[in-house]
């Protein structure tokens, strides 16, 4: 008998694979102070946090960073928002901050399993890269 998958195993999966390909993609730079670590060291520092399921898993809202910055820092948002606006444009940063006000989205089954098999070939295509 097949067993069946939950929401919240699932999310917690998807955030695993993701986190690794930000990690990976971003080559283990913190993007708040610049420090460089493998990336298996850091973490996946989120502009607008995974409470907000729009932006959970949106590439331009997570970024690398050291555990310094993500964990004792607080994530150094003033840091944080003003990259983000500098890359992306102050738009953005202010539609980004919208979102986590209106934020109602609930996931289902399928869409996971297809956000971790995305992020599962994205960090293979990576791990290629760097060999």
């Amino acid at each position: 008998m097949k067993k069946v998958k939950s929401v919240s195993k699932l999310k917690k999966k998807a955030d695993k694979i993701f986190s690794e390909f930000i990690r990976s993609r971003d080559r283990g730079v913190c993007f708040t102070c610049g420090k460089v670590d493998e990336w298996k060291y850091q973490d996946a520092g989120q502009f607008v946090t995974r409470g907000c399921e729009e932006l959970r898993f949106n590439e331009k809202n997570v970024h690398c960073q050291c555990k310094r910055c993500n964990i004792w820092k607080g994530g150094e948002k003033i840091v944080y928002t003003l990259k983000m606006q500098r890359i992306y444009g102050m738009k953005m940063v202010n539609e980004f901050e919208s979102i986590k006000f209106k934020s109602h989205k609930h996931w289902k089954i399928s869409e996971l399993e297809e956000i971790i098999n995305k992020y599962k070939k994205k960090v293979d295509k990576l791990k290629k890269e760097i060999v």
